[in-house]
């Protein structure tokens, strides 16, 4: 049985409660979103195999990427994926295993919404 977006959201909230940076926090903030269904090719499988998720996180305007939570394919042990938002051929794909993650906060630091909290040279604490 999949996750409720419910349990995703309080698994996400988790993590950010040990956030002791406010910029981190409300980097997190701009981007959060409700979770959201969303369907995504696996490439390693039956021809056309594809997996429900849920996007998590948006940041499509400025980069064209989305966290996502899913089950199956590189989940259950890294279940937390970054994924290009636009669909190629009509098909949103998973991507490869380095796009996935063991926690919401691991894809987010691997993600484009977290370059400007890099490129402002403080010292940014997890």
């Amino acid at each position: 049985m999949p996750t409720p977006p419910a349990d995703i959201a309080t698994l996400i909230a988790s993590e950010l409660s040990v956030l002791t940076d406010d910029n981190v926090k409300q980097a997190v903030l701009h981007g959060l979103v409700d979770p959201r269904p969303i369907t995504l090719g696996w490439d390693y499988g039956i021809r056309g195999q594809q997996f429900e998720g849920w996007v998590v996180f948006d940041h499509e305007a400025e980069s064209d990427t989305l966290i996502v939570y899913c089950e199956h394919g590189f989940g259950p042990l890294s279940p937390w994926g970054l994924v290009f938002a636009a669909p190629h051929q009509g098909i949103r794909s998973m991507g490869m295993d380095s796009g996935w993650f063991r926690s919401f906060m691991e894809a987010f630091w691997d993600s484009h919404a977290a370059t400007p909290l890099a490129q402002s040279g403080q010292s940014v604490s997890r």
